[in-house]
């Protein structure tokens, strides 16, 4: 009876075997559909996090800190009333740095066309520009693919776009990619490359028909380096799409500014120099 019984278990073992089939599937953790019931690792399946900047853009009084409004009068060093009608601002090469001193970058490729002295040629950069339009108190921008892995400590990036890229030839990206065409034009052509920020506002608040002013920083006289510390270095959370909120404190971008100058380049000056002090790296959110 016992012989019957073992031969019997032997005979379901060898048929069960044959009939299970593996079964493949992510096995990075790191990544979005990472699969912890898969048995073998698939060929180029896994789909990785995707990083995004939140912007939180707040105005700040002597007692109290407010959202960003374009429906609110402010009012500039010499006490001036002014109103935004609309910001934008290029950055790129972004890189994250953990507390181990890693760096990470975004993974993805963009080709496009730039244009030099005549000729136009193919080239292929990493897709990391980000275009963000502060409209409204909060403004979240997603960019490309991120491998995240370590704990965040640091967020490098540069404002402006630099060269070859800056000469870019706009029509040779998609329309959704912050360096095509844009309105309101944020390219010069070849010669002069983007407009890395334009801020747009009403002077005389007034008038019923006031006149918009623009503040259009470009060239390489107004590019800078930035380098964010977070607040509270953070792990990231494996599998999931990283966030970074980035305060955008839009007071010190008009700190000792007289909006109604007619200089325009001590305004460009006097801004770009306010403008790298404006930005804290606060927290970084799992997605």
């Amino acid at each position: 009876m016992k012989l019957r019984t073992g031969l019997l278990s032997l005979m379901m073992a060898v048929v069960l075997s044959a009939c299970y089939e593996p079964t493949e599937g992510c096995l990075d953790v790191r990544a979005t559909n990472f699969d912890l019931d898969a048995d073998e690792a698939c060929a180029d399946c896994c789909t990785f996090p995707s990083l995004s900047l939140r912007f939180s853009n707040v105005w700040t009084y002597p007692d109290t800190i407010v959202s960003l409004r374009l429906d609110t009068f402010y009012v500039d060093a010499e006490g001036n009333p002014y109103r935004f009608n609309r910001i934008r601002l290029y950055w790129s090469n972004l890189r994250l740095v953990t507390s181990a001193g890693a760096e990470l970058q975004l993974t993805d490729s963009l080709d496009l066309s730039i244009a030099e002295g005549g000729d136009t040629s193919r080239i292929t950069i990493l897709d990391d520009i980000t275009l963000a339009d502060i409209n409204s108190r909060t403004e979240t921008v997603s960019l490309n693919t991120l491998e995240p892995s370590g704990t965040l400590f640091q967020l490098q990036a540069t404002f402006g776009i630099e060269d070859p890229t800056n000469k870019a030839v706009t029509t040779s990206v998609s329309t959704s990619h912050p360096l095509a065409p844009q309105a309101g034009r944020m390219n010069l052509g070849s010669d002069l490359g983007y407009i890395f920020a334009k801020i747009e506002y009403f002077q005389d608040t007034s008038s019923t028909d006031p006149i918009l002013r623009e503040i259009n920083l470009y060239g390489d006289d107004f590019r800078r380096d930035l380098m964010l510390d977070i607040l509270e270095p953070t792990p990231f959370i494996e599998g999931f799409n990283p966030t970074l909120v980035i305060e955008q404190n839009i007071t010190k971008w008009f700190e000792n500014i007289d909006v109604t100058s007619t200089d325009t380049t001590a305004l460009k000056n006097s801004f770009v120099e306010n403008l790298t002090q404006s930005f804290t790296l606060t927290s970084l959110l799992a997605n």
